[in-house]
């Protein structure tokens, strides 16, 4: 017995080790990827501006869908940003998803909304509409129509669906309430689908965390780091997942999210595959692929899987990409249990998402996304919660039947620390680098404007400390959305904002 146990040990160990190195080689060669091409885009925005875009004829027309639950902290200052949004035709569908907070009150004080009957087609299905609201007075520049809908409480992926059965644009942004963009944010996505060889079917954007930087007027016009650890952590996270993982899986046409907090989806194709997922889902497509009755609280995963799906079983060419650049920015959690929750919500989703669509896993006909990407999500998202702990638990049992040495244990997580936080520091060094069209005649333009040298070793630093106790943490959260997700639980637990305050360092 004890012979079995120590081979089964040796052996757990060994997977361990070398699972870890290969995510090591595999995340530095995407992190190679994403460097070239975000040297690329970041030269491009110079020699030709986004905003040089927006006098072209050939513009989309886009509809920004704005779903909102509970967000009178920061739902204004998030439209008043869209309001400087710089593109010549564009609209603003919200939709108040029957919040129990004064939402809909803030939001009829702060803009000129009437009550009124607006035609609109029921596409996708969606809880009962309570009322419509729209502004009827002059708005600025490039907005065609601002529309409020007030309905009763679906989720998120509900409150899109509801949002698209009134848009008109060619195009339309999944988005958050709390979230902010840049005014240039639609010409640099437009740009993206102008630009591109092949149809481009989504954009997505990096996402930038708020929490410290100073906000006024709806847009972030310094950027600095928050004081709280817990939200240093959080962006060397963002920038290791959106410039690092994203950009590259973008490149290698591998991408199966597009985050929640800016989108651009062409409508036409959201509408045939029948939306965001919710349980009034009525369509074909859906039900085919996922099943009917189902649920997911990864809306913004699960739509990218399926209209790739829905691609290749329908012969039509279009590609999902990112931009690099961080147009959208949003708040992070700044309290351990609420970003606990996230976490666990997210891996929750992550595994809805995966088992959902695990038909197409190492299938060659769905190319790189059945072959590489599915499979990339299974073993180094998925399953790495799971390993790391069985990893901890098989070194812990070898050093205590003296399989192996406390020095070698020591050298083992000392070298995999080592190697998270090569990098985190790489992936830090790549946002913050500035890249000039020609060496000694421009500043250069980056990723994030951090002018002071003591933030970005800040980010370093937090890239080393998360080693300890932070990424444990989460690791424990993920293994409580794996318990939650072999319950069957599809709550959302989301937390509560602070609100884009004015902030400094």
């Amino acid at each position: 017995m004890m012979r079995w146990l120590v081979t089964i040990l040796y052996a757990m160990d060994f997977g361990v080790v070398v699972y870890a190195g290969l995510y090591f080689a595999i995340n530095l060669a995407l992190l190679f990827v994403a460097f070239r091409r975000i040297k690329h885009e970041l030269r491009v925005e110079q020699l030709r501006p986004a905003a040089a875009t927006a006098s072209d004829r050939f513009l989309p027309t886009v509809t920004l869908l704005v779903p909102a639950y509970n967000e009178e902290v920061t739902i204004v200052e998030s439209l008043r940003s869209l309001l400087k949004l710089t593109y010549p035709s564009f609209e603003i569908v919200i939709c108040n998803d029957g919040s129990k907070d004064r939402t809909v009150d803030v939001l009829l004080r702060a803009f000129p909304f009437v009550r009124i009957d607006i035609e609109h087609q029921d596409l996708l299905g969606c809880s009962p509409i309570r009322a419509l609201y729209e502004v009827r007075s002059a708005l600025p520049a490039g907005l065609r129509r601002m529309v409020l809908v007030d309905k009763e409480n679906g989720g998120k992926a509900d409150a899109l669906n509801a949002c698209i059965n009134l848009a008109q644009g060619d195009y339309v942004t999944s988005m958050d309430a709390d979230s902010l963009l840049i005014p240039e944010a639609l010409l640099m996505a437009a740009r993206a689908i102008l630009t591109s060889a092949a149809p481009v079917v989504a954009v997505g954007a990096q996402v930038g965390l708020s929490n410290g930087s100073r906000v006024e007027g709806g847009r972030v016009v310094e950027m600095r780091l928050p004081k709280a650890w817990i939200a240093r952590f959080q962006i060397v996270e963002y920038m290791r997942s959106f410039a690092q993982g994203r950009t590259a899986l973008a490149t290698l046409n591998s991408l199966l999210v597009l985050s929640g907090v800016f989108a651009l989806m062409r409508r036409d194709l959201v509408v045939a595959i029948g939306g965001f997922w919710t349980k009034h889902m009525r369509s074909r497509v859906t039900i085919e692929y996922c099943g009917k009755g189902a649920h997911t609280v990864c809306e913004d995963m699960e739509i990218v899987v399926r209209l790739h799906r829905y691609l290749i079983d329908h012969g039509l060419p279009g590609k999902v990409t990112i931009l690099p650049f961080a147009i959208a920015w949003t708040e992070a959690p700044e309290n351990y249990r609420d970003l606990g929750k996230q976490r666990a919500r997210w891996y929750r989703g992550l595994l809805e998402v995966l088992n959902y669509h695990r038909g197409m896993i190492l299938r060659p006909r769905f190319r790189e996304i059945g072959l590489f990407a599915l499979p990339y999500q299974v073993v180094f998202e998925a399953l790495s919660p799971v390993l790391e702990c069985l990893g901890v638990v098989g070194l812990l049992a070898a050093l205590a039947l003296g399989m192996v040495s406390g020095q070698a244990v020591v050298t083992l997580l000392c070298v995999a620390m080592a190697a998270n936080l090569c990098l985190s520091t790489l992936s830090v060094a790549m946002c913050v680098r500035a890249e000039p069209i020609a060496s000694g005649h421009f500043e250069g333009l980056s990723l994030f404007n951090y002018t002071r040298l003591r933030d970005t070793l800040l980010l370093v630093a937090a890239g080393a400390l998360s080693n300890f106790g932070y990424r444990q943490y989460l690791v424990a959260w993920q293994v409580r959305g794996l318990w939650d997700f072999l319950k069957g639980k599809k709550g959302w637990d989301k937390f509560a904002r602070k609100g884009f305050a004015p902030g400094t360092s």
